[in-house]
């Protein structure tokens, strides 16, 4: 009779352990997975914090070209004169292609007299396009590099940012110049 009761105690007893076994599995993966979800919300904000720098960058180097060269003209519109155009045919471009009209030939926005290098685009965006036209004025479009992609970077930038940033499609669109 006394071993019969040690082994129903012992199962009693490894019934329980088991249990406790399982019950830190699922918490375990609870705090994964609300860790993972941490990560995944830090990493988003931190592209947003690029974001915002890069645009800032960008925004003050298109300003710089226009006050220090301010007899500048881009030859493209009747509006804006002083401020970089594309220096490719057509109103928008990749920013790396912009250009300041200065008085002794055109100056590519990198190599303004600020000393800051042009931004490289933001982790999961193409480079940043450049758009100036004569009616729409001047803005910058962030476009993301697969086809719906950083939905939740840019749902925060849309929010950050309302008022002077729209979404066209995927891409968005931030006013700089009206």
């Amino acid at each position: 009779m006394n071993r019969k009761f040690f082994q129903q105690q012992s199962g009693f007893i490894a019934s329980y352990i088991l249990y406790g076994i399982g019950l830190l599995a699922i918490v375990g993966a609870a705090y994964a997975r609300l860790n993972t979800s941490a990560q995944q919300g830090q990493s988003v904000q931190d592209t947003v914090s690029e974001v915002a720098v890069q645009l800032e960058v960008i925004k003050g180097k298109i300003m710089l070209c226009a006050a220090v060269y301010p007899d500048g003209d881009h030859e493209q519109f009747d509006t804006r004169h002083a401020y970089p155009a594309p220096a490719t045919t057509g109103n928008a471009a990749v920013i790396s292609s912009v250009v300041c009209p200065a008085p002794n030939g055109d100056l590519s926005l990198a190599l303004m007299p600020d000393g800051i290098p042009l931004p490289v685009s933001p982790p999961d965006f193409d480079e940043w396009v450049y758009e100036h036209t004569e009616t729409g004025g001047i803005r910058l479009r962030l476009i993301p590099r697969v086809s719906g992609g950083a939905a939740a970077t840019r749902e925060r930038l849309l929010r950050q940012y309302e008022g002077s940033v729209f979404a066209s499609g995927d891409e968005l669109v931030f006013a700089v110049l009206n």
